[in-house]
């Protein structure tokens, strides 16, 4: 909270027309923390808050820090699921929500009711009763291969994480947060106020109004998924540049090569990749330097997460947890202060990931020469195909290099006949309409680059990738859909919305 102190009547937090000044905000969060320890929660206490995306959602996120507790977030929107277990399995004392709930037995309080009653509280300082070695927050996946599993990280964690934030010491650009603040975008915010610098709060993400808001406030940084960044390059108000915008942070999946190099030549801005997980942290950075080194004669750089972070030690390992030199594929493995705890009372799952102090992320990659890292796919979701293993990640690069495909997700399916089968979801490029010609156009790219056995034996057309709260495509809800199709069979789910191989 010192940092708070350092510019009082500087901006601190703003969404619109309001701005609240760190001497304000900072009031703000003493109010909280009050009613909240009012409310029964204090160091070590479950505080489960589901809201928006508003400034206030940070505040309270800062007022639970200071009391010590465990914090649980859950910004709603459409991809959120699998809240009832959610608040059961963080296990709150109290409840803060701007929607209906499930009943789950735990205090409630609603979030407008909770702001007003703080409003009502002194604004005197408390004591930090946050310890190191307390979890901060129980973080939850997507839940995309199931169940969402709480990721428990302690304030130690946090302060580590926090700690490789790029400075800006004092005024600098503003930080625009257009993701859920219950993820990533929530610990940037924090980032960004503790060096000193103003966050901007949107609810949603749109792109003329991303642009407005870059324009209004330059210049401007953000941190975006990769299905964002094709929005800003597919719509006509943001598809030849966003003046304002000054530099772009972007993760949580995977980015197609050729539309990031499309992304810098139309913006012409400092792009940066981080890849990394709740479990971890981040993990790699591409820098900027590499991705002007991508355009000045090393593409293959784009197809890059970059390399390991001050800190973190990487490792790519086979199935027995050994070593494997650089250019050999297996599972990432990474060691940092910055690692969780474990799993939110899931012993059984820290036994298989956490081992000697490493965690198995579940990738799979390997690295060059150099140190970079290049990604292939999660070991979830590689499809066994008549005993071959496929990756989904070089199936969905080569779909997606057909002129008329903006994305692909591919997913396996059950199969009689190979086990699994590849089933592929396109979303048609602007100007472009779906068609069987175009389906078989984009499958026989996977041939060419791959082999037969990697080409779908299903593509469906969408108007859009369902995502995770993450901002991941969500592959469960792809898989049930897959699923579904391959029961209607072919004569319901052809023509426009389905093209199936013969």
């Amino acid at each position: 909270m010192d940092a708070f102190h350092r510019d009082v009547d500087g901006p601190a937090i703003g969404c619109g027309a309001r701005v609240l000044t760190f001497g304000h905000a900072l009031e703000e969060v003493w109010r909280l923390a009050r009613l909240l320890r009012e409310l029964g929660i204090g160091r070590g206490t479950g505080l489960a808050c589901v809201t928006g995306n508003t400034p206030e959602t940070l505040l309270v996120r800062l007022a639970a820090h200071v009391l010590g507790a465990r914090l649980t977030q859950v910004v709603i929107d459409p991809a959120t699921h699998n809240l009832a277990h959610i608040l059961v399995d963080c296990r709150p004392a109290l409840v803060v929500a701007d929607t209906a709930i499930p009943d789950m037995g735990a205090r409630r309080i609603g979030f407008e009711s909770l702001l007003r009653s703080a409003a009502e509280q002194p604004s005197d300082p408390l004591p930090v009763m946050a310890r190191e070695e307390d979890i901060a927050r129980v973080t939850y996946t997507s839940g995309t291969t199931g169940r969402p599993k709480g990721v428990a990280s302690t304030f130690a964690a946090m302060r580590v994480r926090t700690g490789w934030t790029r400075r800006h010491e004092g005024a600098g650009p503003v930080f625009v947060s257009v993701t859920s603040l219950a993820q990533r975008a929530g610990g940037r915010c924090l980032e960004h106020l503790l060096s000193g610098g103003r966050v901007e709060v949107l609810d949603a993400f749109d792109p003329p109004e991303f642009a407005a808001v870059c324009a209004r406030l330059a210049p401007v940084t953000t941190y975006l998924s990769p299905s964002m960044l094709y929005r800003l390059l597919d719509h006509p108000a943001t598809a030849a540049g966003i003046p304002g915008l000054m530099s772009v942070s972007y993760g949580n999946s995977r980015i197609l090569p050729e539309r990031l190099r499309e992304a810098l030549r139309v913006y012409g801005v400092n792009f940066r990749q981080g890849y990394g997980m709740n479990e971890a942290g981040v993990i790699s950075r591409l820098s900027p330097a590499d991705h002007v080194a991508a355009l000045g004669g090393r593409p293959h750089l784009l197809a890059s997460a970059g390399q390991p972070v001050p800190g973190v030690e990487l490792s790519i390992r086979d199935e027995d947890g050994r070593d494997l030199p650089a250019g050999w594929t297996g599972e990432v493995w990474t060691r940092s202060p910055a690692m969780m705890a474990g799993y939110w009372q899931r012993p059984d799952l820290d036994t298989q990931v956490l081992r000697d102090g490493w965690l198995r992320t579940g990738d799979i990659g390997h690295c060059d020469e150099d140190g970079y890292l290049y990604l292939v796919d999660r070991i979830t979701d590689m499809i066994i195909v008549d005993g071959r293993n496929i990756y989904c990640g070089p199936v969905e690069a080569a779909l997606a290099r057909h002129p008329a495909v903006a994305q692909a997700v591919v997913v396996g399916r059950d199969s009689a006949v190979t086990g699994e089968e590849v089933h592929a979801f396109l979303l048609p490029a602007a100007g472009h309409e779906p068609s069987d010609r175009v389906a078989a156009e984009a499958c026989r790219l996977v041939v060419d680059e791959l082999a037969e056995a990697h080409c779908p034996t299903a593509v469906h057309w969408v108007d859009h990738i369902p995502l995770a709260a993450s901002g991941k495509p969500d592959k469960q809800r792809l898989r049930a859909q897959a699923a579904h199709l391959a029961r209607r069979g072919r004569s319901e789910a052809c023509g426009l919305d389905c093209w199936l191989q013969p």
